[in-house]
Protein backbone atom coordinates (compact mmCIF):
# COMPACT_ATOMS: atom_id res chain seq x y z
CA UNK A 1 0.00 0.00 0.00
CA UNK A 2 1.03 3.51 -0.99
CA UNK A 3 1.21 5.07 2.47
CA UNK A 4 3.04 2.43 4.13
CA UNK A 5 5.67 1.97 2.45
CA UNK A 6 6.46 5.43 3.14
CA UNK A 7 7.76 4.04 6.00
CA UNK A 8 11.14 2.96 4.59
CA UNK A 9 11.95 6.56 4.29
CA UNK A 10 10.83 7.39 7.99
CA UNK A 11 12.10 4.59 10.13
CA UNK A 12 15.05 2.97 8.17
CA UNK A 13 17.36 5.54 9.18
CA UNK A 14 20.72 5.05 10.82
CA UNK A 15 20.50 7.15 14.10
CA UNK A 16 22.85 8.45 15.89
CA UNK A 17 23.36 10.57 19.16
CA UNK A 18 25.93 13.57 19.59
CA UNK A 19 27.09 13.03 16.43
CA UNK A 20 30.95 13.85 17.53
CA UNK A 21 30.54 11.77 20.16
CA UNK A 22 27.93 8.94 19.28
CA UNK A 23 27.16 8.23 22.71
CA UNK A 24 24.52 10.30 24.09
CA UNK A 25 25.96 12.38 27.11
CA UNK A 26 24.16 15.22 29.39
CA UNK A 27 25.56 19.19 29.94
CA UNK A 28 23.78 21.43 32.21
CA UNK A 29 20.26 19.72 31.54
CA UNK A 30 20.35 20.15 27.99
CA UNK A 31 20.40 17.01 25.46
CA UNK A 32 22.53 16.55 22.72
CA UNK A 33 19.86 16.86 19.06
CA UNK A 34 19.78 13.50 17.82
CA UNK A 35 21.55 13.83 13.48
CA UNK A 36 19.92 10.86 11.14
CA UNK A 37 20.46 10.72 7.53
CA UNK A 38 17.72 9.95 5.03
CA UNK A 39 19.52 7.15 3.37
CA UNK A 40 17.71 4.14 2.82
CA UNK A 41 18.70 1.90 5.02
CA UNK A 42 18.04 -0.64 7.91
CA UNK A 43 20.23 0.55 10.45
CA UNK A 44 18.68 1.01 13.84
CA UNK A 45 20.64 2.57 16.96
CA UNK A 46 21.16 0.64 19.77
CA UNK A 47 20.62 1.82 23.40
CA UNK A 48 23.25 3.66 24.81
CA UNK A 49 23.19 3.83 28.77
CA UNK A 50 23.46 7.74 29.63
CA UNK A 51 25.86 8.80 32.42
CA UNK A 52 24.31 10.51 34.93
CA UNK A 53 25.25 13.78 35.69
CA UNK A 54 24.25 12.93 39.64
CA UNK A 55 27.14 10.51 39.16
CA UNK A 56 29.50 12.47 37.89
CA UNK A 57 28.83 14.79 40.69
CA UNK A 58 28.86 12.24 42.89
CA UNK A 59 32.04 10.73 41.85
CA UNK A 60 33.75 14.05 41.95
CA UNK A 61 33.50 14.84 45.71
CA UNK A 62 35.87 11.87 46.40
CA UNK A 63 38.46 14.35 44.79
CA UNK A 64 41.03 16.52 46.87
CA UNK A 65 38.92 19.66 46.73
CA UNK A 66 41.52 22.57 47.14
CA UNK A 67 40.41 26.21 46.27
CA UNK A 68 41.66 26.22 43.05
CA UNK A 69 40.18 23.24 41.99
CA UNK A 70 36.39 24.13 43.35
CA UNK A 71 36.83 27.76 41.43
CA UNK A 72 37.57 25.86 37.91
CA UNK A 73 34.82 23.35 38.09
CA UNK A 74 32.02 25.89 39.33
CA UNK A 75 33.03 28.35 37.19
CA UNK A 76 32.91 25.91 34.23
CA UNK A 77 29.17 24.72 35.46
CA UNK A 78 28.17 28.60 35.72
CA UNK A 79 29.22 29.25 32.36
CA UNK A 80 27.09 26.34 31.00
CA UNK A 81 24.08 27.33 32.47
CA UNK A 82 24.78 30.66 30.59
CA UNK A 83 25.62 29.20 27.54
CA UNK A 84 29.30 29.94 26.94
CA UNK A 85 30.17 26.84 26.06
CA UNK A 86 34.25 27.44 25.01
CA UNK A 87 34.83 29.27 28.46
CA UNK A 88 33.09 25.88 30.17
CA UNK A 89 35.13 23.74 28.06
CA UNK A 90 38.64 25.49 29.17
CA UNK A 91 37.67 25.35 32.53
CA UNK A 92 37.32 21.92 33.05
CA UNK A 93 40.20 21.50 30.91
CA UNK A 94 42.78 23.32 33.57
CA UNK A 95 40.40 21.40 36.77
CA UNK A 96 41.30 18.05 34.73
CA UNK A 97 45.30 19.39 34.49
CA UNK A 98 45.32 20.09 38.12
CA UNK A 99 44.60 15.92 39.59
CA UNK A 100 45.19 12.39 37.88
CA UNK A 101 40.57 11.83 38.06
CA UNK A 102 39.81 9.63 35.79
CA UNK A 103 36.24 10.61 36.45
CA UNK A 104 37.58 14.63 35.95
CA UNK A 105 39.17 13.75 32.69
CA UNK A 106 36.03 12.37 31.45
CA UNK A 107 33.74 15.03 32.44
CA UNK A 108 36.27 17.12 30.77
CA UNK A 109 36.46 15.16 27.42
CA UNK A 110 32.19 14.42 27.21
CA UNK A 111 31.53 18.22 27.52
CA UNK A 112 34.34 19.29 24.88
CA UNK A 113 32.27 17.77 22.40
CA UNK A 114 29.86 20.26 22.32
CA UNK A 115 32.12 23.25 21.51
CA UNK A 116 32.81 21.37 18.07
CA UNK A 117 36.63 22.32 18.58
CA UNK A 118 39.15 20.14 17.39
CA UNK A 119 41.71 21.56 19.31
CA UNK A 120 39.50 21.58 22.49
CA UNK A 121 38.21 17.83 22.05
CA UNK A 122 41.84 16.28 21.32
CA UNK A 123 43.14 18.59 23.77
CA UNK A 124 40.58 16.92 26.72
CA UNK A 125 41.21 13.67 25.58
CA UNK A 126 44.40 13.38 25.13
CA UNK A 127 44.20 14.29 28.94
CA UNK A 128 41.73 11.80 29.63
CA UNK A 129 43.71 8.96 27.67
CA UNK A 130 46.40 10.35 29.80
CA UNK A 131 45.30 9.10 33.29
CA UNK A 132 43.30 6.51 32.27
CA UNK A 133 44.72 4.55 29.52
CA UNK A 134 42.31 1.60 29.96
CA UNK A 135 39.52 3.70 29.81
CA UNK A 136 37.09 2.20 26.80
CA UNK A 137 35.25 5.61 25.59
CA UNK A 138 38.29 7.55 25.61
CA UNK A 139 39.27 5.57 21.91
CA UNK A 140 36.12 5.54 20.78
CA UNK A 141 35.47 9.01 21.15
CA UNK A 142 38.14 9.57 19.13
CA UNK A 143 37.04 7.79 15.88
CA UNK A 144 35.30 10.83 14.38
CA UNK A 145 38.60 13.02 14.87
CA UNK A 146 40.38 10.27 13.06
CA UNK A 147 37.86 9.92 10.47
CA UNK A 148 38.11 13.76 9.82
CA UNK A 149 42.02 12.68 8.53
CA UNK A 150 41.01 9.90 6.33
CA UNK A 151 43.22 8.11 9.15
CA UNK A 152 41.38 4.85 8.40
CA UNK A 153 43.40 2.75 9.95
CA UNK A 154 44.32 4.34 13.19
CA UNK A 155 40.72 4.07 13.09
CA UNK A 156 40.77 0.34 13.13
CA UNK A 157 43.52 0.19 15.98
CA UNK A 158 41.88 2.87 17.97
CA UNK A 159 38.79 0.33 17.64
CA UNK A 160 40.72 -2.91 18.59
CA UNK A 161 42.16 -1.39 21.55
CA UNK A 162 38.63 -0.39 22.95
CA UNK A 163 36.64 -3.66 22.38
CA UNK A 164 39.85 -5.31 23.40
CA UNK A 165 39.31 -3.35 27.19
CA UNK A 166 35.09 -3.55 27.23
CA UNK A 167 34.69 -6.52 25.32
CA UNK A 168 30.99 -6.19 27.22
CA UNK A 169 30.17 -3.23 25.84
CA UNK A 170 31.08 -4.44 21.70
CA UNK A 171 27.49 -4.06 20.41
CA UNK A 172 27.59 -0.80 21.57
CA UNK A 173 31.26 0.46 20.48
CA UNK A 174 30.25 -1.19 17.23
CA UNK A 175 27.41 0.86 16.83
CA UNK A 176 29.11 3.89 17.19
CA UNK A 177 31.56 3.23 15.10
CA UNK A 178 29.13 2.38 12.01
CA UNK A 179 27.60 5.30 12.86
CA UNK A 180 30.96 7.39 12.08
CA UNK A 181 31.43 5.42 9.50
CA UNK A 182 27.66 6.35 7.98
CA UNK A 183 28.38 9.90 8.54
CA UNK A 184 31.99 9.89 6.26
CA UNK A 185 29.88 8.49 3.62
CA UNK A 186 32.60 6.60 2.33
CA UNK A 187 31.45 3.15 1.32
CA UNK A 188 34.47 1.27 0.19
CA UNK A 189 36.95 2.35 2.93
CA UNK A 190 33.66 2.52 5.24
CA UNK A 191 33.04 -1.67 5.01
CA UNK A 192 36.74 -2.37 4.97
CA UNK A 193 37.46 -0.96 8.24
CA UNK A 194 34.73 -3.35 9.86
CA UNK A 195 36.47 -6.30 8.12
CA UNK A 196 40.05 -5.42 9.51
CA UNK A 197 38.92 -5.10 12.75
CA UNK A 198 40.32 -7.85 14.76
CA UNK A 199 36.16 -9.20 15.91
CA UNK A 200 35.45 -9.51 12.08
CA UNK A 201 38.44 -11.43 11.53
CA UNK A 202 37.92 -13.78 14.60
CA UNK A 203 33.87 -14.45 12.76
CA UNK A 204 32.43 -12.60 15.59
CA UNK A 205 28.67 -12.48 15.18
CA UNK A 206 28.28 -8.93 16.53
CA UNK A 207 31.05 -7.36 14.01
CA UNK A 208 29.31 -9.49 11.13
CA UNK A 209 26.06 -8.24 11.71
CA UNK A 210 27.26 -4.47 12.06
CA UNK A 211 29.03 -5.00 8.91
CA UNK A 212 25.39 -6.40 6.95
CA UNK A 213 23.87 -3.20 8.22
CA UNK A 214 26.60 -0.87 7.68
CA UNK A 215 26.31 -2.32 3.65
CA UNK A 216 22.95 -1.89 3.81
CA UNK A 217 23.23 1.44 4.95
CA UNK A 218 25.25 2.16 1.83
CA UNK A 219 22.82 0.83 -0.75
CA UNK A 220 25.27 -1.95 -0.89
CA UNK A 221 22.35 -4.71 -0.98
CA UNK A 222 23.79 -7.52 -2.54
CA UNK A 223 26.73 -7.58 -0.34
CA UNK A 224 24.51 -7.01 2.73
CA UNK A 225 22.47 -10.14 2.26
CA UNK A 226 25.37 -12.57 1.68
CA UNK A 227 26.45 -11.29 4.99
CA UNK A 228 22.93 -11.83 6.86
CA UNK A 229 22.28 -14.90 5.15
CA UNK A 230 25.67 -16.56 6.57
CA UNK A 231 24.64 -15.37 9.91
CA UNK A 232 21.47 -16.85 9.59
CA UNK A 233 22.90 -20.27 8.66
CA UNK A 234 24.03 -20.24 11.92
CA UNK A 235 21.67 -18.47 14.11
CA UNK A 236 18.41 -19.03 11.95
CA UNK A 237 16.22 -17.64 14.90
CA UNK A 238 18.01 -14.59 15.78
CA UNK A 239 15.14 -12.25 15.35
CA UNK A 240 17.50 -9.14 14.51
CA UNK A 241 19.02 -11.37 11.38
CA UNK A 242 15.64 -12.03 10.40
CA UNK A 243 14.28 -8.63 10.52
CA UNK A 244 17.26 -6.74 8.21
CA UNK A 245 16.73 -10.18 6.00
CA UNK A 246 13.41 -9.30 5.70
CA UNK A 247 14.36 -5.38 5.11
CA UNK A 248 16.68 -6.12 2.18
CA UNK A 249 13.79 -8.26 0.78
CA UNK A 250 11.73 -5.81 0.80
CA UNK A 251 14.02 -3.37 -1.10
CA UNK A 252 14.27 -6.41 -3.63
CA UNK A 253 10.30 -5.91 -3.91
CA UNK A 254 9.88 -9.54 -2.13
CA UNK A 255 7.45 -8.68 0.16
CA UNK A 256 5.43 -12.06 0.25
CA UNK A 257 8.43 -13.47 0.81
CA UNK A 258 9.69 -11.63 3.27
CA UNK A 259 6.33 -12.01 4.89
CA UNK A 260 6.52 -15.60 5.03
CA UNK A 261 10.53 -15.71 6.30
CA UNK A 262 9.20 -13.44 9.81
CA UNK A 263 5.47 -13.67 10.01
CA UNK A 264 5.68 -17.38 12.27
CA UNK A 265 8.71 -15.64 14.56
CA UNK A 266 6.85 -12.04 14.84
CA UNK A 267 3.27 -13.86 15.71
CA UNK A 268 5.16 -15.65 19.15
CA UNK A 269 5.18 -14.21 22.42
CA UNK A 270 7.94 -12.55 23.61
CA UNK A 271 9.03 -11.25 20.03
CA UNK A 272 11.19 -8.29 19.21
CA UNK A 273 9.57 -4.92 19.13
CA UNK A 274 11.92 -4.38 15.72
CA UNK A 275 10.51 -7.28 14.30
CA UNK A 276 7.01 -6.78 15.02
CA UNK A 277 7.31 -3.80 13.82
CA UNK A 278 9.30 -5.44 10.32
CA UNK A 279 6.47 -7.55 10.13
CA UNK A 280 3.81 -4.64 10.41
CA UNK A 281 5.35 -2.94 7.76
CA UNK A 282 5.07 -6.19 5.26
CA UNK A 283 1.17 -6.52 6.45
CA UNK A 284 0.46 -2.91 5.28
CA UNK A 285 2.61 -2.92 2.09
CA UNK A 286 1.00 -6.50 1.14
CA UNK A 287 -2.39 -4.80 2.03
CA UNK A 288 -3.34 -6.52 4.78
CA UNK A 289 -4.02 -2.91 6.51
CA UNK A 290 -6.13 -3.95 9.62
CA UNK A 291 -3.88 -6.76 10.24
CA UNK A 292 -0.81 -4.73 10.37
CA UNK A 293 -2.83 -1.51 12.25
CA UNK A 294 -3.21 -4.26 15.13
CA UNK A 295 0.49 -4.74 15.43
CA UNK A 296 1.03 -1.19 15.35
CA UNK A 297 -1.45 -0.16 17.81
CA UNK A 298 0.41 -3.64 20.27
CA UNK A 299 3.41 -1.79 19.38
CA UNK A 300 1.86 1.21 20.73
CA UNK A 301 0.67 0.05 23.43
CA UNK A 302 3.99 -0.79 24.97
CA UNK A 303 5.82 1.69 23.76
CA UNK A 304 4.10 4.85 23.50
CA UNK A 305 6.42 7.20 22.83
CA UNK A 306 8.13 5.30 19.69
CA UNK A 307 8.15 7.77 16.74
CA UNK A 308 8.18 5.25 14.16
CA UNK A 309 4.93 3.17 15.87
CA UNK A 310 3.19 6.59 15.78
CA UNK A 311 4.18 7.32 11.88
CA UNK A 312 3.16 4.18 11.10
CA UNK A 313 -0.55 4.63 12.77
CA UNK A 314 -0.72 8.09 11.51
CA UNK A 315 -0.52 6.61 7.45
CA UNK A 316 -2.72 4.04 8.03
CA UNK A 317 -5.38 6.29 9.67
CA UNK A 318 -4.67 8.63 6.10
CA UNK A 319 -4.89 5.22 4.04
CA UNK A 320 -8.78 4.77 5.68
CA UNK A 321 -9.56 8.71 5.21
CA UNK A 322 -9.84 8.74 8.44
CA UNK A 323 -8.11 12.39 8.91
CA UNK A 324 -8.81 12.87 12.49
CA UNK A 325 -7.13 9.79 13.76
CA UNK A 326 -4.27 10.33 11.72
CA UNK A 327 -4.30 14.47 13.10
CA UNK A 328 -3.64 12.66 16.67
CA UNK A 329 -0.83 10.48 15.81
CA UNK A 330 1.31 13.25 14.02
CA UNK A 331 0.42 15.72 16.87
CA UNK A 332 2.21 13.48 19.20
CA UNK A 333 5.33 13.24 16.79
CA UNK A 334 5.27 17.00 16.80
CA UNK A 335 5.22 17.42 20.94
CA UNK A 336 8.27 14.47 20.35
CA UNK A 337 10.00 17.42 18.14
CA UNK A 338 9.63 14.94 14.93
CA UNK A 339 13.08 14.05 14.92
CA UNK A 340 12.60 12.98 10.52
CA UNK A 341 11.12 16.18 10.01
CA UNK A 342 7.83 14.65 7.99
CA UNK A 343 5.25 15.36 10.21
CA UNK A 344 4.26 18.70 9.46
CA UNK A 345 3.67 17.60 5.46
CA UNK A 346 1.26 14.53 6.91
CA UNK A 347 -0.02 17.02 9.39
CA UNK A 348 -1.18 19.20 6.32
CA UNK A 349 -2.81 15.92 4.41
CA UNK A 350 -4.84 15.07 7.37
CA UNK A 351 -6.08 18.90 8.00
CA UNK A 352 -6.50 18.58 4.29
CA UNK A 353 -8.96 15.76 4.65
CA UNK A 354 -11.00 16.98 7.45
CA UNK A 355 -11.79 19.89 4.80
CA UNK A 356 -9.56 22.13 7.24
CA UNK A 357 -8.33 24.17 3.92
CA UNK A 358 -6.55 26.64 6.17
CA UNK A 359 -5.29 24.67 8.54
CA UNK A 360 -4.07 22.27 5.95
CA UNK A 361 -1.89 25.40 4.53
CA UNK A 362 -0.09 26.57 7.24
CA UNK A 363 0.84 22.94 8.27
CA UNK A 364 2.38 22.90 4.36
CA UNK A 365 3.86 26.16 4.44
CA UNK A 366 5.98 24.96 7.20
CA UNK A 367 7.50 22.33 6.70
CA UNK A 368 10.91 22.80 7.20
CA UNK A 369 13.72 22.77 4.01
CA UNK A 370 15.71 20.16 5.07
CA UNK A 371 12.59 17.34 5.20
CA UNK A 372 12.69 15.14 3.13
CA UNK A 373 8.69 16.13 2.18
CA UNK A 374 9.66 19.46 1.33
CA UNK A 375 9.15 19.75 -2.16
CA UNK A 376 5.90 17.54 -1.78
CA UNK A 377 4.86 20.20 0.63
CA UNK A 378 5.27 23.24 -1.74
CA UNK A 379 3.40 21.00 -4.39
CA UNK A 380 0.33 20.53 -1.84
CA UNK A 381 0.70 23.88 -0.99
CA UNK A 382 0.61 25.19 -4.06
CA UNK A 383 -2.14 23.31 -6.31
CA UNK A 384 -3.99 23.61 -2.81
CA UNK A 385 -4.18 27.24 -3.17
CA UNK A 386 -4.86 26.66 -6.76
CA UNK A 387 -8.06 24.57 -5.87
CA UNK A 388 -9.05 28.00 -3.74
CA UNK A 389 -9.02 29.90 -7.00
CA UNK A 390 -6.10 31.99 -5.24
CA UNK A 391 -3.64 31.74 -8.79
CA UNK A 392 -1.75 35.08 -7.47
CA UNK A 393 -0.83 33.60 -4.00
CA UNK A 394 0.47 30.42 -5.23
CA UNK A 395 2.80 32.65 -8.04
CA UNK A 396 3.88 34.51 -5.40
CA UNK A 397 4.87 31.74 -2.97
CA UNK A 398 7.04 30.59 -5.77
CA UNK A 399 8.66 33.98 -6.55
CA UNK A 400 9.50 33.82 -2.90
CA UNK A 401 10.73 30.39 -3.17
CA UNK A 402 13.12 31.06 -5.64
CA UNK A 403 14.40 33.90 -3.71
CA UNK A 404 14.68 32.68 -0.98
CA UNK A 405 16.62 29.21 -2.12
CA UNK A 406 18.50 30.35 -5.38
CA UNK A 407 20.11 27.11 -5.92
CA UNK A 408 16.83 25.99 -6.87
CA UNK A 409 15.45 28.97 -8.38
CA UNK A 410 15.34 26.46 -11.82
CA UNK A 411 13.45 23.66 -10.60
CA UNK A 412 10.76 26.62 -8.64
CA UNK A 413 11.20 28.09 -12.66
CA UNK A 414 9.93 24.60 -14.02
CA UNK A 415 6.90 24.08 -11.91
CA UNK A 416 5.49 27.66 -11.96
CA UNK A 417 5.42 27.02 -15.55
CA UNK A 418 3.96 23.58 -15.20
CA UNK A 419 1.35 24.60 -12.99
CA UNK A 420 0.28 27.84 -15.11
CA UNK A 421 -0.32 25.43 -18.18
CA UNK A 422 -2.51 23.08 -15.38
CA UNK A 423 -4.26 25.81 -15.07
CA UNK A 424 -4.76 26.82 -18.41
CA UNK A 425 -2.36 29.40 -18.75
CA UNK A 426 -0.01 28.85 -21.75
CA UNK A 427 0.76 32.69 -22.27
CA UNK A 428 1.57 32.97 -18.45
CA UNK A 429 3.89 29.88 -18.81
CA UNK A 430 5.78 31.29 -22.15
CA UNK A 431 6.14 34.44 -20.28
CA UNK A 432 7.93 32.74 -16.37
CA UNK A 433 9.93 30.61 -18.21
CA UNK A 434 11.39 33.50 -20.76
CA UNK A 435 12.05 35.86 -17.31
CA UNK A 436 13.66 32.11 -16.21
CA UNK A 437 15.75 32.28 -19.54
CA UNK A 438 17.17 35.88 -18.72
CA UNK A 439 18.12 35.11 -15.04
CA UNK A 440 20.02 31.68 -16.60
CA UNK A 441 20.54 31.63 -19.89
CA UNK A 442 21.65 28.62 -22.06
CA UNK A 443 19.78 26.02 -19.34
CA UNK A 444 18.79 23.12 -21.28
CA UNK A 445 15.42 22.24 -19.55
CA UNK A 446 14.12 25.93 -19.69
CA UNK A 447 15.06 26.09 -23.25
CA UNK A 448 13.04 22.34 -23.64
CA UNK A 449 10.08 23.38 -21.56
CA UNK A 450 9.90 26.70 -23.54
CA UNK A 451 9.75 25.07 -26.79
CA UNK A 452 6.71 22.52 -25.60
CA UNK A 453 4.70 25.45 -24.58
CA UNK A 454 5.77 27.44 -27.42
CA UNK A 455 4.48 24.05 -29.44
CA UNK A 456 1.27 24.36 -27.44
CA UNK A 457 0.89 27.89 -28.87
CA UNK A 458 1.81 26.90 -32.29
CA UNK A 459 4.62 29.46 -32.37
CA UNK A 460 6.97 26.74 -34.30
CA UNK A 461 9.72 29.43 -35.13
CA UNK A 462 10.44 29.63 -31.17
CA UNK A 463 9.90 26.18 -30.69
CA UNK A 464 12.88 25.50 -33.18
CA UNK A 465 14.93 28.30 -32.17
CA UNK A 466 15.32 26.43 -28.53
CA UNK A 467 15.55 23.09 -29.86
CA UNK A 468 17.89 24.34 -32.21
CA UNK A 469 19.93 26.01 -29.05
CA UNK A 470 19.77 22.99 -27.18
CA UNK A 471 21.19 20.82 -30.37
CA UNK A 472 24.03 24.01 -30.39
CA UNK A 473 24.81 23.44 -26.66
CA UNK A 474 25.04 19.59 -26.69
CA UNK A 475 25.10 18.10 -30.13
CA UNK A 476 24.00 14.55 -29.00
CA UNK A 477 20.72 15.57 -27.16
CA UNK A 478 18.95 12.63 -28.31
CA UNK A 479 15.24 14.19 -26.59
CA UNK A 480 15.56 17.68 -28.46
CA UNK A 481 16.80 15.59 -31.74
CA UNK A 482 13.28 14.06 -31.55
CA UNK A 483 11.57 16.81 -30.52
CA UNK A 484 12.38 18.66 -33.32
CA UNK A 485 11.43 15.90 -35.84
CA UNK A 486 8.57 14.68 -34.68
CA UNK A 487 7.09 18.77 -34.85
CA UNK A 488 8.43 18.88 -38.31
CA UNK A 489 6.56 15.92 -39.08
CA UNK A 490 3.22 16.27 -37.04
CA UNK A 491 3.43 20.01 -38.23
CA UNK A 492 5.61 20.75 -41.82
CA UNK A 493 6.41 19.20 -44.70
CA UNK A 494 9.82 19.22 -43.71
CA UNK A 495 9.89 15.60 -43.42
CA UNK A 496 13.35 14.50 -44.93
CA UNK A 497 14.96 17.07 -42.21
CA UNK A 498 12.81 15.24 -39.55
CA UNK A 499 13.21 11.56 -40.49
CA UNK A 500 17.29 12.35 -40.25
CA UNK A 501 16.63 14.13 -37.05
CA UNK A 502 14.87 11.26 -35.90
CA UNK A 503 17.41 8.79 -36.99
CA UNK A 504 19.68 10.27 -35.58
CA UNK A 505 18.26 10.17 -32.01
CA UNK A 506 17.80 6.54 -32.41
CA UNK A 507 21.35 5.87 -33.26
CA UNK A 508 21.94 7.32 -29.63
CA UNK A 509 19.30 5.82 -28.17
CA UNK A 510 17.85 2.47 -29.35
CA UNK A 511 14.64 1.14 -28.86
CA UNK A 512 13.27 4.21 -27.44
CA UNK A 513 9.14 3.33 -27.98
CA UNK A 514 9.10 7.41 -28.31
CA UNK A 515 11.52 7.41 -30.49
CA UNK A 516 10.30 4.62 -32.83
CA UNK A 517 6.61 6.50 -32.11
CA UNK A 518 8.51 9.45 -34.42
CA UNK A 519 10.54 7.38 -36.72
CA UNK A 520 6.65 5.14 -37.86
CA UNK A 521 4.64 8.49 -37.99
CA UNK A 522 7.52 10.21 -40.13
CA UNK A 523 7.27 7.16 -42.87
CA UNK A 524 3.55 7.58 -42.13
CA UNK A 525 3.67 11.42 -43.69
CA UNK A 526 5.80 10.25 -45.90
CA UNK A 527 3.28 7.47 -47.60
CA UNK A 528 5.23 4.59 -46.77
CA UNK A 529 2.82 2.71 -44.37
CA UNK A 530 4.60 -0.61 -44.48
CA UNK A 531 7.88 0.73 -42.67
CA UNK A 532 5.09 3.38 -40.59
CA UNK A 533 3.51 0.18 -39.65
CA UNK A 534 6.41 -1.62 -38.57
CA UNK A 535 8.04 1.07 -35.96
CA UNK A 536 4.79 2.08 -34.54
CA UNK A 537 4.39 -1.77 -33.67
CA UNK A 538 7.91 -2.05 -32.08
CA UNK A 539 7.11 1.13 -30.18
CA UNK A 540 3.87 -0.25 -29.02
CA UNK A 541 5.13 -3.67 -28.39
CA UNK A 542 7.45 -1.83 -26.14
CA UNK A 543 5.12 0.76 -24.62
CA UNK A 544 1.41 0.78 -24.83
CA UNK A 545 0.99 4.57 -25.15
CA UNK A 546 -1.80 5.76 -25.78
CA UNK A 547 -0.52 8.27 -28.44
CA UNK A 548 1.69 5.39 -29.93
CA UNK A 549 -1.87 3.23 -30.36
CA UNK A 550 -3.26 6.28 -31.58
CA UNK A 551 -0.71 6.21 -34.72
CA UNK A 552 -0.93 2.58 -34.77
CA UNK A 553 -4.51 2.68 -35.29
CA UNK A 554 -4.16 5.41 -37.43
CA UNK A 555 -2.11 3.48 -39.72
CA UNK A 556 -3.60 0.23 -40.16
CA UNK A 557 -6.71 2.16 -40.57
CA UNK A 558 -5.78 3.73 -43.54
CA UNK A 559 -5.00 0.25 -45.11
CA UNK A 560 -8.21 -0.71 -44.35
CA UNK A 561 -7.36 -3.05 -41.44
CA UNK A 562 -10.33 -1.13 -39.38
CA UNK A 563 -11.40 -4.53 -37.41
CA UNK A 564 -7.46 -4.36 -35.92
CA UNK A 565 -7.51 -0.55 -36.07
CA UNK A 566 -10.31 -0.31 -34.22
CA UNK A 567 -9.28 -3.03 -31.51
CA UNK A 568 -6.14 -0.98 -30.79
CA UNK A 569 -8.49 1.96 -30.16
CA UNK A 570 -10.34 0.42 -27.73
CA UNK A 571 -7.52 -0.94 -25.53
CA UNK A 572 -6.42 2.94 -25.75
CA UNK A 573 -9.71 4.15 -24.57
CA UNK A 574 -9.75 2.28 -21.68
CA UNK A 575 -6.69 3.09 -20.83
CA UNK A 576 -7.10 7.40 -21.04
CA UNK A 577 -10.67 8.00 -22.76
CA UNK A 578 -9.90 11.79 -22.70
CA UNK A 579 -6.54 11.55 -24.50
CA UNK A 580 -6.55 14.52 -26.96
CA UNK A 581 -4.36 12.62 -29.76
CA UNK A 582 -6.61 9.95 -29.37
CA UNK A 583 -9.78 11.93 -29.67
CA UNK A 584 -9.15 13.73 -32.57
CA UNK A 585 -7.87 10.40 -34.06
CA UNK A 586 -10.98 9.27 -33.77
CA UNK A 587 -12.82 12.44 -34.56
CA UNK A 588 -11.32 12.47 -37.87
CA UNK A 589 -11.20 9.09 -39.31
CA UNK A 590 -14.45 7.06 -37.98
CA UNK A 591 -17.12 9.90 -37.50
Amino acid sequence: MDLLQQLRCHSKQFASSATWLMIPILLFGCAATAKQSDENTTLQPVEVTEPEVEETAQSEMDLPLTPELVYYVLAAEIAGQRGQLDIAVDLYNQAAELTDSPNLAGRSARISTFSRDPKRIDRALTRWQEVSPEEAEVYVMRVPFLLMEDNFPEVVTTMNKALALEPENKEKYLESLAANLSEKGDAERGLQTLLELDLYKNDDPAARFTYARLAAFFQRFEVAEIAVDELLEEFPRNEAYLALKADLLQTFDKNEEALKLIAKAAEQEGASESLRFTYGKLLGELGQSEKAKRVFEELHLENPENPDVLFALGLLALEREDGQTAKSFFSQLLQMGDAGGQASYFMGLAEEMNGSVDSALVWFASVPPESPRFEMAQTRYINLLASQGDIDKARKHLQLLRQERPQQAVDFYLFEAGFLREQGMPEEALNILTEALGNHPGHLDLLYSRAMVAESLGNLDMLENDLRTILKIDPENAQAMNALGYTLTDRTDRHEEALELINKALEIRPNDPYYLDSLGWVYYRMGDLEKAEYYLREAVAIQADVEFVAHLGEVLWVQNKKSEAKKYWDQALKLDPSNKVLQETLQRLTK
